[in-house]
């Protein structure tokens, strides 16, 4: 993917706590992703620090069932830095620093488990009688800019899952407890929610779900440690 700056990759999850190795010097970082998590549970958001061309460049990344291996050059300039953000399910948020010019090309993972957090919605779905109906719900990593030190840097949402949204608009996800999450706790509690509902039968985005002013931080829905028993969304 192509943003100013920014190269960041979306994988498939992977485990939080990070040692980092040296291999050989080749123009690839490899993410070893540990058992029971596998490459296809891991998504990842990376920035390659160095030249101009590589920074503002898109990268190719290869996962495979045990490792993703990402490039780490451009039209023949390599980076000299490579950070990263990984998710997986059940685990705590995890970071990648590397100091590609040094020779480190390498990092093992092994998750930190991360409780959860039940939510419970409704919202006024009957235009859309007739239709299967999920929500999906989205992390939106306000404090990207901050790691990978460039400022006000907007980057994709991390997939959190989706579930079934009921007949009469009620659904309950368990989120992640982000708050709980020491990575989030120490980026300065920079991060949201977003709720989106979707067609099940073509994947349709439909609109998003909007939560009571007092529960929302802009347009979205605020990390918290816990939510009321029920919340009423509006769909815009």
């Amino acid at each position: 993917m192509r943003k100013p700056g920014l190269i960041f990759g979306l994988l498939f999850a992977l485990p939080a706590a990070l040692a980092a190795q040296t291999t050989p010097n080749a123009d690839v970082f490899t993410i070893n992703v540990n058992s029971p998590a596998t490459s296809q549970d891991v998504q990842v958001r990376y920035f390659l620090s160095g030249d101009p061309e590589v920074q503002q460049a898109g990268s190719v990344a290869r996962p495979d069932s045990n490792r993703i291996v990402i490039e780490t050059a451009v039209s023949g300039k390599s980076a000299n830095g490579f950070r990263a953000i990984v998710f997986a399910p059940g685990c705590q948020l995890g970071a990648i620093k590397a100091d590609l010019a040094s020779g480190t090309r390498q990092s093992d993972f092994q998750c930190q488990k991360l409780g959860t957090t039940p939510l419970h919605g409704r919202a006024t779905v009957s235009r859309f009688a007739g239709k299967e109906l999920q929500v999906e719900a989205l992390y939106n990593v306000r404090w990207a800019g901050q790691f990978f030190g460039v400022p006000r840097l907007s980057i994709s949402p991390i997939t959190l899952g989706k579930v079934k949204v009921a007949d009469d608009g009620s659904f309950a996800l368990d989120l992640p407890d982000f708050a709980s999450d020491p990575l989030y706790a120490g980026l300065a509690h920079n991060a949201t929610l977003t709720i989106v509902l979707i067609d099940a039968a073509n994947g349709e985005r439909l609109g998003r779900l909007s939560a009571p002013r007092d529960l929302s931080l802009g347009s979205s829905l605020k990390v918290a440690a816990s939510y009321p028993s029920e919340i009423s969304f509006v769909l815009k």
